[in-house]
């Protein structure tokens, strides 16, 4: 870190302009203390070898005794023999020890004078060093920031999911055993296109026998208009016959309309989600044939604090984005509830979207960005050129040009709202002023900097 700092300093000695005076000597000083570390990191590197060494010649030979001692107390049988190699095994391990320790001892003491030496000659270059730092004037680097009227607008966020108008369950209209079922799972249809047969036969026979007997009204209803006609025949007759044509014709076109029933057709276009039944089995009117969804047609409905009841209504500008798309949604509510519920003190709000592409689905949890506050020609800062003081006093840094000198200072803001990375700045500023953006923190009230670009 000592190293950074000085070539930091160095850095700022040459933009001042002082370094025909100090630069050489600092130099000079930074190369020796440069130096002093790559030996001090060569001198580690030495020791590790050292130490290895020391291990191998020092303690190579007291291993091998142990090691033969070892071998001489397994093979031994005898007791007295035992004893005595065993005392004379841990007399040798006691007196290795002792040497280790001794060496280690005698390495540290060497090492602690080399150390002490290391310290010294560095507290002395960062003595030299520290003196010619303070007889030059120091000029931070800083980066700057424009200001310029701009609109600044406010979301806040809720969560919101998927709905569709037209995802209902088909439901059989009559009670029958399904014949085909002609679409699959995920297939589009048309509107008015056949999905399913039911069996009709014996309504089908009903509609036989009420078209024959139809054939023989009419029969009797044009012989009985012709003798009306001639004047025979009572009037009674002649609309007895015709009573019983139109009643048969009336009947069977109920029982045509009712055929259509055992014919399921999509009530509009869209993609089949789910069937319920298979061919063969026998169909009610309780369980749904299957689910048609339209994806074209989407909302996003959302659950929006009773605090926002004044802000939040159509035709205000939403942004919303979901975990399986890549894409913002923009938009404008739609609509709005008319009540607020009592459990959480929310209304909802209802967003119509495009979903041309079919990425969105029933039920797919979004989160909504709803704008709740704009402002034309706001004076809006980045968010990190704002600081504190000890009494939480907002401030920044705004440069200013006197002379040759670029002066940073401390100015006083209130501000307003957040939204991303930007703070609208209510009282301080007029808007077009320059402010110091990184580096902020390293400065003080009047102190000269100078940008990247000056």
């Amino acid at each position: 870190m000592k190293n950074i700092s000085i070539v930091l300093s160095l850095l700022v000695l040459s933009a001042c302009g002082n370094r025909d005076k100090y630069g050489d000597k600092i130099a000079d000083l930074t190369s020796a203390k440069d130096s002093l570390i790559s030996k001090y990191e060569a001198l580690e590197e030495d020791v590790l070898r050292l130490e290895e060494q020391i291990y191998e010649i020092s303690f190579k030979s007291w291993e091998e005794k142990v090691d033969s001692l070892d071998a001489l107390l397994t093979a031994a049988k005898d007791s007295i023999i035992q004893q005595t190699l065993n005392k004379q095994l841990t007399a040798l391990k006691e007196e290795m020890n002792n040497a280790k320790q001794a060496n280690i001892s005698q390495f540290r003491k060497w090492l602690k004078a080399r150390n002490d030496a290391f310290n010294e000659k560095m507290i002395e270059i960062d003595k030299d060093l520290a003196d010619l730092e303070g007889k030059v004037t120091r000029v931070t680097l800083v980066s700057s920031h424009q200001l310029a009227p701009k609109k600044f607008e406010h979301y806040f966020e809720t969560y919101g999911s998927i709905e569709s108008g037209q995802n209902v369950a088909v439901n059989l209209e009559a009670p029958a055993t399904i014949n085909s079922i002609r679409i699959q799972v995920g297939q589009k249809v048309h509107k008015g296109q056949v999905l399913a047969v039911l069996n009709n036969d014996v309504l089908q026979n009903t509609i036989d026998e009420a078209q024959t007997s139809l054939k023989l009204l009419t029969t009797v209803f044009q012989k009985q208009e012709k003798l009306w006609s001639q004047e025979i025949g009572s009037e009674l007759q002649y609309l007895e016959a015709k009573n019983r044509k139109e009643g048969m014709e009336q009947r069977l076109d109920a029982l045509k309309a009712q055929r259509d029933m055992y014919v399921v057709k999509a009530p509009f276009g869209g993609i089949v989600d789910e069937i319920f039944y298979k061919e063969g089995e026998m169909g009610n009117m309780i369980i749904p044939l299957l689910r048609l969804v339209n994806l074209q047609k989407v909302y996003l409905v959302a659950d929006v604090s009773e605090e926002y009841l004044a802000t939040v209504v159509p035709g205000v500008s939403v942004k919303a984005e979901f975990p399986t798309s890549d894409n913002e949604y923009v938009a404008k509510i739609s609509r709005s509830g008319a009540s607020i519920k009592a459990n959480n003190r929310t209304f909802k709000i209802y967003i119509d979207l495009n979903n041309d592409d079919g990425a969105l689905k029933p039920n797919l949890l979004g989160v909504l960005r709803i704008k709740d506050f704009e402002q034309d020609s706001a004076t809006v800062v980045p968010t990190s050129a704002i600081q504190q003081d000890a009494l939480g006093r907002e401030f920044v840094y705004v440069l200013e040009q006197k002379g040759e000198h670029l002066l940073a200072k401390k100015t006083p803001v209130k501000t307003g709202l957040s939204y991303g990375n930007e703070t609208l700045i209510v009282e301080g500023l007029h808007g077009m002023e320059e402010i110091v953006l990184k580096g902020a923190r390293n400065i003080k009230d009047g102190q000269e900097v100078r940008t990247k670009s000056s």
